[in-house]
């Protein structure tokens, strides 16, 4: 064999470390075959992380960066880390930095629809409008037919006009449709696969085409879990639409009184329907004959066409310590952003996530790893994901969520995609996690998701939320004896009428709710049926019930609960640690652990709410401890400047000589913070808004907002 000389360039590859450690440069113009310099820089992640591994050679502990110039950097597949690639390692941007995995789709592939049939079944206002895109030539994957029965987006993939993503076509637009009334629930145990029936108000339904496909999205039975469902057929004359397929439960509210099949306020709408493509924007898949079809917002040939088809995460950090994203955009992936996985101090800082079908940043395990002062906005699920530590053993993990903005979430799920969860529906268990200085508002949902032991949630501020969905709160959790040790002090929660402020649903148990303000909700702290809760010292104000416990696990027979149960017996409750560490919870079971005993809800101000107080009967709340707690009316309160949000109390208010030792809570110190990463911040959301005109969650819609106190 002939030997090659190397490049000259690679030659000088171990040179490429400055006094501190190797440096590599990247370049959306740059050449993978390069030297990877300031001057001759690599094209991909990929190349710069290789030559990392071989320039850090037998000191890979040692520090290294990887500077990232300036533009647009195309991605196609998951850029993934190992625990060889760790060891004090940034990547950092050098400018505004875009790693984008949304394909290009070029203008020449819209085609205008001619097709006499096709155009039969639009809109009127449609025709001579609508373009249409041949899937299978413009290799789109993720446009699989949807399963008769899902929730979120059904694994379709996304659009994006000049860098804005566009609505899947949808009616009504800007509202709800409500039934009119419930004919058959359908099969509520899901044994004979029968669907339900109801009857639409409008005439439209008629229009169409259930040979082509015909779904509908509601919240057919309660109004936490909205689905999607096939229609299997539409009677003409009579509006009645028969479902595909069953859902638990059946259609027609859960509260309907009596023996009424629903209370005719139940929501639905339809989605992907070609003939409700009715505005610009609008698009919808025919699955069965494999195309895409599209309004265009304006000329195709002035726009920079893109979809969003990679389900992969952007990144991947399986097992990697050590290291930084610094400054990076992700956006237009389909699946998350960053998932983090194991390893140790590993730190997304000064990022933005937007336009991404699923989650921002997911942290699966690992000790020490989090996210500082990135932003979060126009995601389809949630915005960080936390988890971590050893709930056998209550091992804290230290993962944490710190000065991050997060809003307009939950775009493609509209339920349990909340700004943070922490070892909470789908999250993994978490111990020790610290969520801190957070900013969240318009969600559809939850805030906050919590569970596990030992979290800390402080300084945060969570406005808005609850926009569309009901029964959650700004900070949720539910249905477990053992999530003891969750502190939550110190945040201001405000803005969301629909909502709970602190929301301890169903025998949950174990927190401690201290020195909070709420402003504005449905109810403040509520306790649903747990033990040992402790509220105290918070401030409640203008919620339409200020403090809550209910003994609910009388009648639902939570002593019986198989959920309840089955959480108990899956943690050593009655060892060490546990039975050092929460010493009332060893004895659950002898308690009658029905009753909600243990709970101290003490010296709380509850000012200008209608009903302060909302307890069980006395009888009921024999095990728990409920006194010093005081309403007073809005000027005796002494509140800083409520008009502007500015809900400090005044050195002169009643609260601190009718509630004795009630502390002066640090509200300044609440919200966003400037830092190294964070150089501005933005302005304070305040008070609740109408639903946007297209149905859509969307950052660009105008609020009113203040400054006052930023």
């Amino acid at each position: 064999m002939r030997f090659r000389r190397p490049p000259v360039w690679l030659l000088l590859v171990p040179l490429l470390c400055f006094a501190d450690g190797a440096e590599f440069w990247l370049s959306p113009s740059g050449s993978d075959a390069g030297p990877g310099t300031k001057t001759q820089p690599f094209a991909t992640l990929e190349r710069a992380r290789d030559a990392l591994r071989k320039a850090r050679g037998a000191a890979p502990e040692g520090p290294a960066v990887v500077h990232l110039l300036p533009g647009v950097y195309p991605r196609n597949k998951t850029f993934e880390l190992a625990a060889k690639d760790g060891g004090a390692v940034t990547y950092r941007a050098e400018g505004e930095v875009v790693l984008r995995a949304g394909t290009s789709v070029p203008a020449s592939s819209l085609r205008l629809v001619t097709d006499p049939q096709v155009l039969a079944r639009m809109d009127a206002a449609a025709r001579g409008k609508v373009y249409e895109i041949d899937l299978r030539s413009a290799g789109i994957r993720n446009v699989r037919r949807f399963p008769d029965h899902f929730s979120g987006a059904g694994g379709l993939c996304e659009l994006y006009w000049n860098g804005r993503r566009l609505p899947l076509s949808r009616w009504p637009n800007g509202t709800d449709a409500t039934m009119a009334q419930v004919l058959e629930r359908g099969d509520d145990k899901l044994k004979t696969g029968h669907g339900g029936v109801f009857v639409a108000r409008e005439d439209r339904v008629a229009r169409w085409n259930v040979t082509n496909g015909v779904w509908v999205e509601g919240y057919w039975r309660v109004p936490w879990a909205p689905s999607v469902l096939r229609v299997s057929a539409i009677d003409p004359a009579t509006r009645a639409v028969t479902l595909a397929v069953p859902i638990g439960g059946g259609i027609g509210s859960k509260y309907a009184k009596g023996a009424a099949l629903g209370d005719g306020k139940e929501p639905w709408w339809a989605v992907n329907l070609l003939e409700e493509v009715d505005v610009p924007g609008e698009w919808c898949v025919d699955f069965e004959a494999k195309k895409l079809y599209l309004w265009p917002p304006s000329a195709p040939a002035e726009a920079v066409f893109s979809v969003s088809d990679m389900e992969a995460p952007m990144v991947v950090a399986q097992g990697a310590s050590r290291i930084v994203f610094e400054g990076l955009i992700f956006e237009q992936g389909l699946g998350d952003g960053i998932d983090i996985r194991g390893g140790e101090d590993v730190l997304v800082a000064g990022c933005v996530f937007r336009s991404l079908g699923g989650n921002g940043v997911v942290v699966r395990g690992g000790v020490r790893n989090g996210v500082r002062s990135s932003d979060f906005h126009d995601l389809g699920e949630g915005g960080i994901v936390l988890s971590g530590g050893d709930r056998a053993k209550l091992t804290t993990c230290g993962n944490f969520a710190e000065n991050n903005h997060l809003h307009h979430l939950g775009i493609r799920k509209k339920t349990y995609a909340a700004g943070i969860h922490v070892g909470a529906y789908g999250g993994g268990s978490a111990v020790g996690c610290r969520v801190s200085h957070n900013s969240i508002h318009d969600l559809p949902h939850a805030g906050i998701l919590y569970g596990g032991n030992d979290n800390v949630f402080e300084f945060n501020e969570i406005s808005r939320v609850v926009l569309t969905s009901a029964d959650m709160g700004a900070f949720y959790t539910a249905n477990d004896w053992t999530s003891y040790g969750n502190v939550i002090r110190h945040n201001f929660v405000h803005s969301s009428p629909r909502a709970n402020a602190f929301y301890m649903d169903d025998g949950d148990s174990g927190d401690l709710i201290e020195g909070n303000v709420c402003h504005g909700f449905s109810y403040g702290p509520f306790v649903g049926g747990g033990h040992d809760n402790v509220i105290r010292h918070n401030l409640v104000i203008a919620c339409d019930r200020g403090l809550h416990l209910d003994a609910r696990g009388l009648p639902r027979g939570y002593d019986k609960d198989r959920g309840l149960l089955g959480g108990l017996a899956a943690v050593p409750y009655r060892q060490a640690p546990w039975s050092e560490r929460y010493p009332s919870l060893s004895g659950v079971l002898e308690h009658h652990p029905e009753m909600p005993f243990g709970n101290r809800i003490t010296g709380n101000a509850v000012v200008a709410c209608p009903q302060p107080f909302h307890f069980a009967k006395a009888n009921e709340l024999a095990g728990s401890v409920v006194e010093g707690n005081v309403a007073f009316g809005l000027d005796e309160a002494g509140l800083a400047d409520p008009a502007h949000a500015d809900f400090s109390l005044r050195p002169d208010s009643a609260v601190f000589t009718k509630i004795p030792g009630f502390p002066a809570i640090p509200f300044a110190r609440i919200g966003l913070r400037l830092d190294a990463y964070r150089k501005v911040l933005p302005p304070r959301v305040f008070g609740p808004i109408p639903k946007p005109a297209d149905g859509v969650f969307d950052s660009d819609v105008d609020i009113r907002r203040t400054n006052k106190g930023r």
